[in-house]
């Protein structure tokens, strides 16, 4: 899969989280506000030429993602939509990381 490809199929994992933010009951600002700064890092990742694209900038979007996770979960219930969305933009990244790792 292209570089490109990846990160759009992060952006998308992390805009299904939104989109299920927004269908909840009880709305939780925090959450949305979480799943927009991941969806911005992945976003400011995107406008990078893939060439440019570093493994340090992988690490530091995915340590965000791990640590989003965890305030997601921490502080809401019914997170699971939330959690899942950012665990597939995470994976996405993993492999992508593990990619460039091999060409290097």
């Amino acid at each position: 899969m292209s570089v490109k490809s990846q990160l759009n199929a992060s952006r998308d994992f992390i805009l299904t989280g939104m989109r299920a933010a927004a269908r909840v009951q009880t709305q939780n600002p925090n959450a949305t506000k979480i799943l927009r700064g991941c969806l911005d890092l992945i976003e400011t990742l995107e406008r990078q030429p893939a060439e440019n694209l570093m493994i340090v900038d992988l690490e530091t979007t995915l340590n965000v993602l791990h640590q989003s996770m965890t305030e997601i979960d921490d502080e809401t219930s019914g997170t699971s939509a939330f959690v899942s969305s950012i665990q597939g933009a995470a994976r996405c990244l993993q492999e992508l990381r593990r990619e460039l790792a091999a060409k290097k």
